[in-house]
């Protein structure tokens, strides 16, 4: 099985990747940009079945059945996910693309053979990116991130191998710019419907101009397949894990040390109101011996703005973090008793959770 997939491979890419293109073909280097990640895992696996009952006929008084396990070592298990080159030999993915993986072999567009002397450069669990690094070039182009917002209604185009129609582009638009990660607040996705399924992940989303806005990470759906939801991380906070992490192999994140959200007193609302402020995101919590605690912010704060950036909601709060370091100073104008504060906050570190590793995959 594993040579009969092997040789589906090599055909597919002796007959599609070096096919003659058009030189005024507009996307022609998003797609030598690309490639195809193939992992492959072994596993062991322990069947416990029932004895047949004819073999034990003589055990009479046996209320239950013995069994027996049987063994099947080392059966494979195949995933497919995309990546796309960032410059010559760094290319970026999602983590769980190449996660608990023991081989794996990078496709190129232009390229019909398989590429396995792969480094992980190395991880970070939380945002889900990893950065991976090919010893071998093979005359590829590489994607460049886009420097400014997109905007919802924008026209998006995702491309990758989704169930495993290899180098598809589809076409979308940006449907929202924020959709939360339950399980961290440093983490958001900006929502598409361009056509995501398993196989997108770790591949680009782009803007017209072929610039990344995003990575391609989760497909919202009630039966794993593509209903219109795809959700996807946004490129600040990417390109900030990806630099930091071939800086110096890890992500680390700034802390403020607050829990924040929309007023939610009707008299309060009204008060402001009356007072003339237009800004309803309170500080509800401040973390003992953080930053915040110690530079003096209170809860029951009202944040107006930060760094004369104008905050509405949590997103501009965690967005203006993605593009701080531990150490930063921020200076917050918090509305506290019907008077502005300046306050100024020195962010602490709060590290990722991450696994650092320098393996090397090989086939």
């Amino acid at each position: 099985m594993k040579k009969f997939i092997s040789i589906i491979i090599f055909v597919i890419f002796s007959s599609i990747s070096l096919a003659e293109t058009p030189s005024d073909w507009k996307w022609e280097k998003a797609y030598n940009s690309i490639v195809l990640i193939s992992s492959e895992k072994a596993t062991e696996k322990i069947i416990t079945e029932p004895v047949p009952e004819e073999f034990f006929k003589e055990f009479d008084d046996e209320k239950t059945p013995p069994t027996f396990e049987e063994y099947v070592p080392k059966l494979p298990e195949y995933g497919m996910g995309t990546g796309f080159f960032i410059n010559r030999v760094h290319i970026v993915t999602n983590y769980h693309v190449i996660k608990n993986f023991d081989t794996l072999k990078i496709y190129a567009y232009n390229h019909p053979f398989a590429i396995t002397d792969v480094k992980v450069v190395g991880y970070d669990e939380e945002t889900d990116i990893a950065v991976i690094e090919i010893i071998e070039e093979v005359g590829h182009n590489f994607l460049t991130w886009a420097d400014t917002e997109p905007l919802i209604g924008d026209d998006v185009y995702a491309l990758g191998h989704g169930i495993s129609q290899i180098w598809s582009l589809t076409k979308g638009i940006l449907s929202y710019d924020y959709r939360p990660n339950p399980a961290s607040s440093f983490v958001h996705y900006i929502q598409t419907d361009a056509v995501i399924n398993a196989g997108n992940s770790g591949g680009p989303l782009m803007n017209e101009d072929g610039e990344v806005i995003g990575v391609a990470t989760l497909l919202i759906s009630p039966d794993r397949n593509y209903v219109g939801y795809g959700y996807v991380m946004p490129t600040p906070l990417v390109k900030r894990v990806v630099s930091q992490i071939l800086a110096t192999g890890k992500h680390v994140k700034p802390s403020i040390g607050i829990i924040m959200g929309i007023i939610d007193d009707r008299e309060l609302y009204e008060k402001l109101k009356t007072e003339g402020l237009d800004h309803y995101l309170e500080i509800k919590e401040v973390v003992v011996d953080s930053p915040a605690y110690r530079f003096g912010l209170l809860a029951g704060d009202i944040i107006v703005s930060i760094d004369d950036k104008d905050i509405q909601v949590v997103p501009h709060v965690i967005e203006l973090l993605w593009l701080r370091n531990p150490g930063d100073q921020l200076r917050f104008d918090v509305y506290r008793n019907g008077e502005h504060q300046i306050i100024d906050v020195v962010l602490g570190t709060l590290e990722s959770k991450l696994i650092e590793t320098n393996q090397f995959y090989q086939e």
